[in-house]
């Protein structure tokens, strides 16, 4: 009889009386509770059965994901989530699916699409498109009122910090917040835009100048420089999209889902270019400051707080203006008052890293948004981010040796420490409404099902 017939897992090589040596023991089987001790990188216990179907776990069943449920049952501290990756390997096409998908939960949706490649997925949802133009009729005022005060003057230093290309002066971060209530006080209860807080800083008003402890023709002097950065908004590749009052209706912002289209800004510029990044933080404050309202609203009349996917394709491109990682940082941070999901999306850590020099704030900020992600989902890596891409994420030898070999669809999912390899399946209605290559001609989805 051969060992096999025996139901031994290979030949005996050796025997002594009726003990056999381990390689002559019958196969078994284990749970994944039991061989995730032996190969804990891709072999943890389910996240459950509850939540959005992304598609199959490599070394399980279905893979399930609902941030919110996990943030409640304590396993993720917060919903944000980075997706990281090499172009063609499937980060857009899982972003698209998660929103689609999470619509059947009641989700909304707010993007900000930097190549106009949303849209036929927006329409299909029920959604609306603001597609925004240098010189358009569309206008969105970061700076409206019901926006919360300190979320305005964040805005504000922001931008200023972001043109100027240096940290405010003393004077300059006071007589900003100074200007921005003078405008407030002048409006007599009409919406205060960027022109408005440009006025009171290029004409002062003696209560102004008290605050800096100076004369109006002084305060002048102190904040001009930071009322020529501001007049920046009102011309050039950003006229006439955030230096007015809004110019959509209020009936828009009730829609499923939301798109913010930037893509005639970014036509034919450099990947990390001043006017995207401001547009994107500008975009991103308005719709912040919606989403404040929306979430006021529902606590006043005790209902639950809506939840809402804030998906930002090529996140990284604002990272390296100054003053804009401080932004992202607090909108981070507001994420789980107002029940919000930050979806960023990158091509490697290595965009993280080149935020700003060696050890500075700039850098830090905007390495600390992994800290801020409970959630990081990993696409195939090339071999030259492998060591940096494990140091910063904490990865194992074997989970440093999967990133750099994934096929086309498949993903690492560290979800609150915890490790997944994921293969993200499609249906053919929803590759329908994902590509984004069909000007090259029809392909078929590598990877996916």
């Amino acid at each position: 009889m051969t060992s096999h017939e025996r139901g031994l897992s290979q030949p005996p090589f050796t025997r002594l009386r009726r003990c056999f040596v381990p390689g002559e023991r019958a196969g078994h089987q284990v749970t994944t509770a039991h061989f995730q001790a032996v190969y804990p990188a891709v072999a943890e216990a389910g996240l459950g059965s509850e939540g959005v179907y992304i598609g199959r776990d490599m070394h399980g069943g279905s893979f399930v994901y609902d941030p919110w449920l996990l943030y409640a049952r304590g396993v993720l501290n917060d919903a944000n989530t980075l997706v990281i990756g090499r172009p063609d390997f499937g980060k857009s096409s899982l972003s698209k699916t998660w929103l689609l998908r999470s619509r059947l939960f009641g989700r909304r949706g707010e993007i900000v699409d930097l190549k106009g490649e949303y849209e036929p997925l927006v329409r299909a949802l029920g959604g609306t498109v603001i597609r925004l133009t240098p010189g358009g009729g569309t206008r969105l005022n970061p700076l409206t009122r019901i926006g919360r005060r300190e979320l305005r003057e964040n805005l504000l230093e922001a931008i200023a910090k972001a043109m100027l290309n240096r940290p405010l002066s003393q004077a300059e971060a006071i007589g900003l917040t100074a200007a921005l209530e003078a405008a407030d006080l002048a409006s007599d209860g009409a919406e205060v835009s960027i022109p408005d807080v440009i006025e009171q800083l290029r004409h002062p008003t003696a209560q102004l100048a008290d605050r800096l402890g100076v004369s109006p023709h002084s305060a002048q002097e102190e904040l001009r420089e930071v009322a020529l950065a501001l007049q920046r908004l009102c011309q050039g590749p950003l006229r006439g999209m955030f230096d007015g009052p809004t110019t959509a209706g209020e009936d828009v912002f009730d829609s499923p889902v939301i798109s913010l289209d930037l893509s005639e800004i970014t036509d034919g510029v450099a990947a990390v270019n001043l006017p995207i990044a401001i547009a994107m933080v500008c975009a991103v404050a308005f719709l912040d400051a919606k989403r404040v309202e929306r979430a006021d609203r529902a606590q006043r009349l005790g209902y639950e707080v809506e939840k809402t996917i804030r998906i930002n394709d090529e996140a990284w491109r604002a990272l390296p203006i100054a003053g804009l990682g401080d932004y992202y940082q607090a909108a981070f941070k507001l994420s789980r008052k107002t029940g919000v999901q930050h979806w960023l999306v990158l091509h490697r850590i290595s965009d993280l890293r080149a935020a700003g020099d060696e050890g500075s704030r700039q850098q830090r900020l905007a390495e600390g948004l992994l800290a801020d992600a409970s959630t990081t989902i990993i696409y195939r890596q090339h071999a030259q981010e492998l060591p940096l891409s494990t140091e910063a994420l904490g990865l194992s030898e074997t989970e440093r040796d999967l990133i750099g070999s994934l096929e086309q669809g498949v993903a690492l999912w560290r979800v609150g420490g915890r490790s997944f390899e994921v293969r993200h399946l499609l249906s053919d209605l929803e590759w329908e409404l994902i590509d984004t290559d069909q000007a090259m001609g029809s392909r078929a989805p590598l990877g996916f099902a």
